[in-house]
C-alpha cells in the first residue's frame, strides 16, 4: 500500500526511513519547507519539515534562540529574505540556520 503525503511526512518527522518506492507520486511532486541548525561543516543538528514558509521561519528561530534568551537580531529578516542566518552562540560557537523549499521526494530513499 503507497503512502499518501500526510502519511510520508508524519514518518519523516517520527525520524524513520521512508522508501521513493513506498509514496504515491503525486505525493512526491509535493512541496514542503525545510529548517535546520546546525554548526558548519556539521550535519543537521534540528531539523522540522514544514509546510509553509513562515513555519519554517518560526521552526528556524526556535531553533536559533534555544540556548540564548532572545533571538539574535536581524535572525527573522534573514531567514524570510536570504533562507540563511548564520551567528554565535555561546555553547555552540558558531552556528547556521537556513529554510528552504523542496519536492517530498528529494526526502526520501
Amino acid at each position: 500500500m503507497k503512502l499518501t503525503f500526510d502519511e510520508a511526512l508524519q514518518r519523516l518527522h517520527d525520524g524513520r526511513m521512508v522508501r521513493r518506492d513506498d509514496v504515491y507520486l503525486k505525493a512526491q511532486r509535493r512541496k514542503l519547507w525545510v529548517a535546520e541548525w546546525h554548526i558548519p561543516g556539521c550535519l543537521s543538528e534540528s531539523q522540522a519539515y514544514c509546510l509553509t514558509k513562515a513555519d519554517a521561519v518560526q521552526a528556524g528561530i526556535d531553533f536559533a534562540s534555544n540556548d540564548v534568551d532572545h533571538f539574535p537580531r536581524g535572525l527573522r529578516q534573514g531567514l524570510e529574505r536570504d533562507g540563511s542566518f548564520q551567528h554565535h552562540t555561546e555553547l555552540y560557537g558558531n552556528v547556521i540556520t537556513t529554510v528552504y523549499q523542496v519536492e517530498l521526494s528529494e526526502l526520501l530513499s
